[in-house]
């Protein structure tokens, strides 16, 4: 198998697929993913750039499209074909911009504190400005300072109450290789990612959508989502704030497993 990605379970299962956030990689899921083995064969890839998934150029390009092309082909090698997709964050985002794209391959869809994108022209490009500016500091300074500086965001601060968690997901964040984080936060920026917002009428497939509840951006995004999706339904985790699966990842397995 690919170092690239890891795998529990019976490949006769199921397909349960786990897409990572910034910074992260697919082992970011394996508490969640554990429990889940015994019903579902839980793939979890590291995403272009991400932990062991480093063998590729970094002055390459990378937009969705390449690497929609990239989880399609992968998907293709194990190989499955129509999959249930989690998706956090980033991987929120690249999971959604899948599922508009190859909905024949989607069983259900479920995001964790993810958007549709930004449509407003002058916050796409203060976005851009601002992940510019965020990758020249990675290549200046190198990953251990800008992953502390990253989770000192407000999005964040909750992790502060789950002291050791957040040691433990700094200091993996840290081992990623600082070209390719600087080529990531830059080329898969919000601000350059197409909206799927036009897109979201047209899923028709099982759709949950899950914040936490002290992450106050996204509990206005997905209650957006929710009216334009058909087949949805939004669940709102009170004691977390972005990163619900870390936080709470007992309620969170929970949720994955009513879901499904």
């Amino acid at each position: 198998m690919n170092p690239a990605i890891t795998t529990l379970g019976n490949p006769k299962n199921p397909p349960l697929v786990f897409l990572h956030g910034f910074l992260g990689s697919g082992k970011s899921w394996f508490d969640i993913a554990r429990p889940l083995s015994e019903d579902y064969f839980c793939i979890l890839p590291d995403l272009p750039g991400h932990g062991n998934n480093t063998t590729g150029d970094p002055a390459s390009p990378l937009n969705f499209d390449i690497l929609m092309g990239w989880f399609s082909h992968l998907l293709d090698q194990i190989p499955v074909h129509k999959i249930h997709l989690v998706g956090y964050s980033l991987g929120g985002r690249s999971a959604l911009y899948f599922a508009c794209h190859y909905p024949e391959r989607i069983l259900s869809l479920i995001l964790e504190s993810a958007s549709p994108g930004i449509i407003d022209e002058s916050e796409r490009a203060r976005r851009v400005a601002e992940d510019t500016a965020r990758a020249e500091s990675i290549l200046k300074d190198g990953m251990s300072a800008f992953v502390d500086q990253w989770y000192r965001m407000p999005l964040f601060a909750s992790l502060n109450s789950h002291p050791q968690k957040l040691s433990a997901i700094k200091e993996s964040a840290s081992r990623n290789d600082p070209r390719w984080m600087a080529k990531v936060i830059r080329e898969l920026s919000p601000g350059v990612q197409t909206p799927l917002w036009d897109s979201l009428s047209n899923l028709s497939f099982p759709v949950i959508l899950i914040a936490g509840g002290k992450d106050e951006k996204y509990l206005q995004v997905i209650h957006k989502m929710a009216k334009q999706i058909p087949n949805s339904q939004y669940v709102i985790v009170p004691e977390a704030g972005h990163n619900v699966h870390a936080e709470q990842a007992e309620k969170f397995t929970a949720l994955l497993q009513s879901a499904l």
